[in-house]
């Protein structure tokens, strides 16, 4: 069984960083950790439901990701940039709490249509949420949406300064190097 990860990105693009108070993160390395807390596949055969409940209480944990001050300013106004073809109908990101409400037309006909909801709080250094995500089931055998709930945790683990160095651009012989 495929796993499906259908609005995740979306998601952890929002929260690698969530907004405090007032709306603005820290600029910095931030550390994220998820966890599928459950996940229901209505119609899965016994191999898939084996594969289902391993995934259940798995971490996983990304590289650290670097935030710059510019990034950390505009961030509540890129997490407010759903998809095109989606509706937003309820959301906060202020005052410690952090609320999405967000639902996709189906991907295919028949299909049911795509609902995430995102719950939780933060500070200028740290992040909890939930995400309840309800899309198509990717058994082919049932009809009836899969739903998931994963918790998403995330923690500022130091300033800009702590961010590695990107690595120079190349050169090119007989080309001024970039930014001059």
């Amino acid at each position: 069984m495929k796993r499906v990860f259908f609005l995740t990105p979306f998601v952890l693009a929002a929260m690698a960083g969530c907004a405090p108070a007032p709306n603005q993160i820290q600029a910095g390395q931030w550390e994220l950790v998820t966890e599928v807390v459950s996940l229901d596949v209505p119609g899965a055969t016994p191999d898939q439901q084996r594969q289902i409940r391993q995934q259940v209480g798995q971490r996983q944990s990304p590289p650290p990701q670097c935030i710059s001050e510019t990034e950390a300013r505009t961030l509540v106004e890129n997490m407010r940039r759903a998809p095109p073809t989606c509706r937003v109908s309820d959301e906060a990101y202020a005052g410690g709490v952090m609320r999405t409400r967000l639902t996709c037309p189906p991907q295919a006909p028949g299909q049911p249509e795509i609902s995430l909801a995102l719950d939780g709080t933060f500070t200028g250094t740290t992040f909890n949420a939930t995400i309840t995500e309800q899309g198509p089931n990717p058994t082919g055998t049932n009809q009836s949406p899969m739903r998931r709930v994963q918790r998403i945790r995330g923690r500022r683990i130091g300033g800009v300064a702590s961010c590695p160095t990107p690595p120079p651009a190349p050169t090119v012989p007989g080309q001024p190097p970039a930014g001059l």
